[in-house]
Formats: structure tokens, C-alpha cells, sequence
């Protein structure tokens, strides 16, 4: 049971992350296309060149949403080395399913607003298979902690995962989002690499 300190502490972090939410969804609508175009061919190249990910067999990624780096470079990178890609769908109690990313399967956009492939899923346990996961983020830390966009998604699914073998994971936003240090909880897994167009970071110690 969390001791009344521990309590406060949590919360007034929660309350910070839900502060900070919309100056970072604010800077991300005001890029120009150009800009973000730039973007998303400098972080498909940085992450396709990233050691782990050209070593990889399966690799866990998603389908950008609008605003954020995109990944359709990444995907069809992936695709061409033969690599197998598994994409999230939602559900309805707030957890993830994974499915194999397929350009020709038809998508369906989820009520997060994301394109989502239309389907049978894979077994639940399959994101403990990948070698990669490459996951969204609105910043994240030096230290590797991740702030997401708060229906906690990501952290029911990380938290999941088998820690005898766990997956690298790969945080993607732009420059300005990788900060000295974000609002975090206990209970956010840190990211152990961070892409931004501006190349890679490393989170101290973490593998690559």
C-alpha cells in the first residue's frame, strides 16, 4: 500500500504530465508540412541504421498518427529487409492486440484516430516475441522515462512484457521533445534508445 507521501508525489506528477500535454500537442500542429516530411525521412534513417533493428526479425512498430514523426519509411524499410512487422490495435478495455502489418489488409481508423488493420489478431504474448519496439512518445527524458498522451496503452503493454528477454525499446519523437527530465511515476518503464531527426540517443547504460 502506497504510503500518503508516495501518494502525493504520484499525483501531483500525474497532474504535471497533464500540464505539460498540450503546449507539447500545440507545437506539433503549428510544423509546416515541409518540416515534417524532413523529419520523418531523417528518423526512418536513423532507426533503419540503428544496430538492433538492422539485426532484428521482428520488429513491434505503429502507424503515425498526424502531428507526430512519421513511420511509413520505417514500416516499408522493415518491410523490404523481410523483416516481420507486428502494428498495436486497441481494445476496448485499454489494451493492446498486435497484428502483422501488411500494406495490401484493409484499416479501419480507431477511435484514438489511428488507421488500424481490419482482422485476426496475434496471440496476446506476441509482443514478448519481437526484438524491437518501437513506440510513440510526446517527449521523453535523458534518463529514458517517456511521457505519453495519458490512456496508458504503451504502459499496460510494456509492463507485460517477459523481463528474461525484453525487447529493446525505442522511443521516437522530434529534437525538442528529448528533455533533461519529464513528469514520471513509478510505474513508467523507461525507453533504453531515443530517435529524434537529429540522430540517436543512448539512454546511459542501456543496450543498442
Amino acid at each position: 500500500m502506497d504510503r500518503p507521501g508516495a501518494r502525493q508525489r504520484n499525483d501531483a506528477a500525474a497532474e504535471q504530465k497533464r500540464a505539460v500535454r498540450p503546449r507539447l500537442l500545440d507545437a506539433r500542429r503549428r510544423r509546416d508540412p515541409e518540416q515534417r516530411r524532413a523529419v520523418d525521412d531523417a528518423v526512418a534513417a536513423h532507426l533503419l541504421a540503428l544496430p538492433s533493428v538492422v539485426r532484428a526479425r521482428r520488429v513491434a512498430a505503429y502507424r503515425s498518427m498526424p502531428g507526430e514523426p512519421g513511420t511509413e519509411g520505417l514500416l516499408a524499410g522493415l518491410l523490404e529487409r523481410g523483416v516481420e512487422v507486428l502494428v498495436p490495435v486497441s481494445r476496448s478495455d485499454g489494451s493492446l492486440a498486435w497484428a502483422s502489418h501488411d500494406p495490401a489488409v484493409p484499416t479501419t481508423r480507431s477511435r484514438l484516430g489511428v488507421e488500424e488493420p481490419v482482422g485476426a489478431t496475434l496471440p496476446d504474448d506476441a509482443l514478448g516475441t519481437v526484438d524491437v519496439v518501437v513506440l510513440p512518445a510526446l517527449a521523453v527524458d535523458h534518463a529514458g522515462r517517456r511521457l505519453g498522451r495519458g490512456a496508458g496503452y504503451y504502459d499496460r503493454a510494456l509492463a507485460g512484457l517477459p523481463q528474461r528477454r525484453r525487447p529493446l525499446l525505442v522511443a521516437v519523437v522530434h529534437a525538442e521533445e528529448l528533455l533533461a527530465e519529464v513528469p514520471h511515476e513509478p510505474h513508467d518503464l523507461p525507453v533504453d534508445v531515443v530517435v529524434t531527426e537529429n540522430g540517436v540517443f543512448r539512454v546511459p547504460e542501456a543496450p543498442v
